[in-house]
């Protein structure tokens, strides 16, 4: 059954990576193509005019802070449970620290008190753990350190960790008994096989987490997630570098942004229009102005492969300059 549920996670999440590397693969393919070949200009040209707005900045700042904060908070928890679990795995869901060791709960034999066991109510013992609660046991040096009713795990004949509590000391051996079962551990435990002795400290619920993560599904899952991540991270860089290439050849538009301002609060000596791809880009001295769709013949033809610059000065004197998407001026009109 085991090996069943290992294929179907294997054929399941390896088809989901595919899946999603290849769609996203074409979406950046296609995205590069379109950038560079001038399609997304006016695109490109609204994000910058936009982003350099000052609250946009602010805003864009603060979210890029979030992000970076829930990424490094995932990675924080993860990483060292996913490493935590692969040691559990290997060295038998037991993580020696020192002289503690985490263990993992793995059955309720603990979790509740039984009624036959009476003897929990006499003495007040209330130092009991569910299933999936990772335990903080200590090592024991010396079998006198232990007495009745101390919580310790072991090892049994079939190298499976137990936990549970000592009824009885008897010839050097230990009874134990679970406080949600009505009878003892059908052996006597030696002190060679004794691991350490419940401290009373847990954490909740956590131990979920390592046993999935432990486990051949859980393992697949995180190497899977891993490479899509890489995958992502890889791919996005591509674009962000033909992005910011993109933006470099049309940075003739992109300098003369600044943040809009009020347009009836705008005087200027001199206008300045940007024609480019059927639209005119309108700059006074105070900064960008609006941008509208081409009406003027003489330049809505040459702007769709050309950048063309049109200043005015205050004695309405015109100077018109072209440059090519490199940014390499090709004319100069006075």
């Amino acid at each position: 059954m085991e090996i069943i549920s290992i294929v179907v996670t294997f054929i399941g999440v390896v088809s989901f990576a595919v899946v999603f590397t290849i769609l996203y693969k074409t979406f950046i393919t296609s995205s590069i193509k379109d950038i560079k070949s001038g399609n997304r200009d006016i695109e490109l040209i609204d994000e910058a005019i936009y982003n350099k707005q000052e609250n946009v900045k602010k805003r864009k700042k603060m979210i890029d802070i979030f992000k970076n904060i829930f990424f490094y908070l995932v990675l924080i928890l993860v990483v060292p449970l996913f490493i935590f679990s692969l040691i559990s795995r290997i060295k038998g869901n037991t993580t020696m620290i020192g002289n503690s060791a985490l263990m993992v709960v793995a059955s309720g034999s603990m979790s509740k008190k039984n009624e036959a066991n009476d003897y929990l109510v006499t003495n007040n013992l209330n130092n009991q753990f569910k299933t999936y609660d990772i335990i903080i046991l200590k090592k024991v040096e010396d079998p006198k350190q232990l007495k009745v009713y101390d919580v310790i795990a072991y090892k049994n004949e079939q190298n499976i960790n137990i936990i549970h509590r000592i009824v009885r000391i008897e010839n050097d051996t230990f009874i134990l008994r679970g406080d949600a079962n009505n009878a003892s551990d059908k052996k006597p435990v030696t002190f060679d096989q004794v691991i350490g002795i419940y401290t009373s400290k847990k954490i909740n619920g956590l131990g979920a987490f390592i046993i999935f993560l432990q486990s051949a599904p859980g393992i697949i899952t995180i190497i899977s997630i891993i490479y899509v991540l890489i995958m992502i991270e890889y791919l996005s860089k591509k674009l962000e570098k033909v992005y910011e290439e993109r933006l470099a050849s049309l940075s003739l538009i992109i300098n003369e942004l600044k943040d809009e301002k009020d347009v009836e609060t705008l005087k200027s000596d001199y206008t300045e229009i940007i024609y480019y791809k059927g639209y005119a880009y309108h700059f006074t001295s105070s900064g960008f102005k609006e941008k509208l769709e081409i009406d003027n013949e003489n330049y809505l033809k040459d702007s769709q492969d050309k950048i063309i610059k049109v200043v005015k000065d205050e004695n309405n004197s015109e100077t018109k300059n072209e440059y090519d998407v490199n940014r390499e001026e090709i004319e100069h009109e006075c």
